[in-house]
């Protein structure tokens, strides 16, 4: 396992791979609307459906995201995903 869950503080560790989907999908339903902490400092990389979770957490929650000091693609992702942004509704 990759994912480390402490209540509200969630860390993700090494590469995370699609695996732990359905158990961080599953996790943040019992968290919402709880506001949570991302903790990636320790993370490698990321699977696209691990960020499409963690998206969808942020469009409708609060959360916030701990990174290291490496810059990282999925990071880039995570930070610049623009909640405002939502074209399903128009």
């Amino acid at each position: 396992m990759a994912i480390f869950y402490d209540d509200g503080y969630i860390t993700f560790t090494s590469v995370v791979y699609e695996n732990e989907i359905v158990e961080l999908r599953n996790f943040l339903q019992q968290k919402a609307p709880q506001k949570l902490l991302f903790d990636f400092t320790e993370c490698d990389d990321v699977h696209l459906g691990v960020l499409q979770l963690l998206m969808a957490y942020k469009k409708v929650y609060e959360c916030d995201f701990e990174v290291g000091v490496h810059s990282k693609a999925y990071i880039k992702v995570l930070q610049g995903f623009d909640t405002s942004e939502n074209y399903c509704n128009k």
